[in-house]
């Protein structure tokens, strides 16, 4: 397989879903067009099957049904999670701020882009104190934003960084006001790929860069390779991905030395990392040597790296399959110098899900990441939106936010006392803050 036909799925799934309104009648259609879409992508998905492409781990077997009854699904949205362990953190009371969204959590609030160009912030207000209470987040207008599902914009340098039509575009976020103008950075960008931004180190002294984004390269012929292009500010862009390899999706690190780059390849049979450096001597990009750190098995279609620092380097979390028959979130423990033999743990999950996304950031003054499991073995199980802390491998510090069905993207951003949590479901993009109960770090 490809990965062109890797990201088949990716397209269908992101891009196709129609946005919908809060009118009854606009949501029946936009439920209707995600139902259509929804089945061209099961089709599609056992057609690769067909063709050898490896199948993930989505349902418990016959005995394991038989065991357990099927669980009702439950509607996807804002319904109250179940208690969670012993976490350092309070969950305030979820809220629905617009309709399925390219939507991603900032410090400001949740920047959104809609498939016309357009850029939309739903406004963070002042963290509560005291006992949970609604999320200080304010919904958009009905009828706001010709919204699509698929993946957010990349927010950094006081600007959202998205795909529109092929093109990689920006648009400036002023403190106050409406956002600027559209600006075309590039017209060669895959449509329903995501843009990466530097996520800076903390605690560190960052190299200074100049504006830099990482995006996906439209192929230009059918079946040909997929390649990540490095974008600076006043320069040529670069192509990324070394020479032989392809780019299903990838990463920015802000470091003492520069950018690192993290970037997943898309192969039937394994899934390559990749490392590679980028320094700016006299502000000009210059690309270091390419290092796989690790590889895992065949690719599945919405398959990406999350990757957070943390105070001994980074960690990268990809939802994977460790074997046939387990299903969980792989944790590379990469560390401040790539290497090829990067430390691998697991955290696996009842059953496979597909999608299975995953954010993180740091809460409270410690890395954590947020992230979507089935709650039980049994086909159909409802799922739980958990956030965790990195530094506990029991899972002992973990706070439940929301069940639902599905949900089909997630993304998390520190704010001052918390963090403000984003998530998508085909029927609504819903926010929760989560504030911290102790002393940050």
């Amino acid at each position: 397989m490809t990965p062109r036909r890797a990201l088949i799925s990716v397209v269908a799934g992101a891009l196709l879903l129609s946005g919908c309104h809060r009118k009854d009648p606009e949501r029946a259609r936009a439920k209707a067009e995600f139902e259509r879409v929804r089945a061209a992508y099961e089709k599609r998905r056992a057609e690769l099957g067909q063709k050898g492409a490896p199948e993930p781990t989505r349902a418990a077997s016959s005995a394991e049904a038989d065991e357990k009854p099927r669980a009702a699904p439950e509607p996807p949205g804002s319904s109250s999670p179940s208690p969670r362990r012993d976490a350092p953190w309070l969950a305030d009371v979820p809220v629905d701020i617009a309709p399925p969204a390219q939507a991603t959590a900032t410090s400001r609030g949740v920047v959104m882009n809609t498939r016309d160009g357009e850029v939309l912030v739903a406004r963070l207000g002042r963290l509560p104190r005291g006992a949970a209470t609604k999320t200080p987040v304010e919904p958009t207008p009905p009828g706001a934003g010709n919204f699509g599902l698929g993946y957010g914009p990349g927010v950094a340098d006081d600007a959202a960084y998205f795909i529109s039509h092929g093109s990689l575009v920006r648009r400036s976020l002023p403190a106050r006001g409406a956002p600027g103008p559209l600006q075309v950075l590039a017209r060669d960008a895959f449509d329903g790929t995501r843009v990466a931004v530097p996520i800076p180190v903390p605690g560190k002294a960052l190299a200074p860069i100049p504006p830099t984004i990482a995006y996906v390269v439209r192929p230009e012929k059918e079946d040909g390779p997929l390649l990540a292009k490095l974008w600076v500010e006043n320069e040529d862009a670069q192509v990324l991905t070394a020479a032989g390899n392809s780019t299903h999706s990838v990463a920015l690190v802000h470091t003492e030395e520069g950018v690192l780059a993290l970037s997943v390849q898309a192969r039937m049979a394994m899934t390559p990392v990749h490392a590679r450096r980028v320094r700016f001597p006299s502000r000009h990009p210059l690309l270091g040597d390419d290092t796989v750190v690790w590889v895992g098995g065949g690719i599945q279609s919405l398959t990406e790296m999350t990757v957070v620092p943390t105070e001994t380097g980074l960690v990268g979390l990809i939802p994977h399959e460790r074997s046939m028959s387990e299903f969980g979130i792989a944790r590379l423990d990469i560390g401040q110098n790539p290497t090829m033999d990067t430390p691998t743990t697991w955290k696996l999950y009842p059953n496979g899900i597909d999608p299975a996304p995953v954010a993180a950031a740091r809460l409270c003054g410690e890395a954590v990441f947020f992230f979507t499991e089935p709650e039980m073995a049994a086909p159909g199980s409802p799922q739980e939106l958990v956030v965790e802390a990195l530094s506990d491998p029991e899972g002992s510090r973990s706070l439940s936010v929301a069940r639902g069905k599905a949900f089909y993207f997630l993304s998390i951003a520190e704010v001052p006392g918390g963090a403000l949590l984003v998530w998508v479901t085909d029927a609504v993009t819903a926010a929760c803050t989560v504030r911290c109960q102790t002393h940050p770090k």
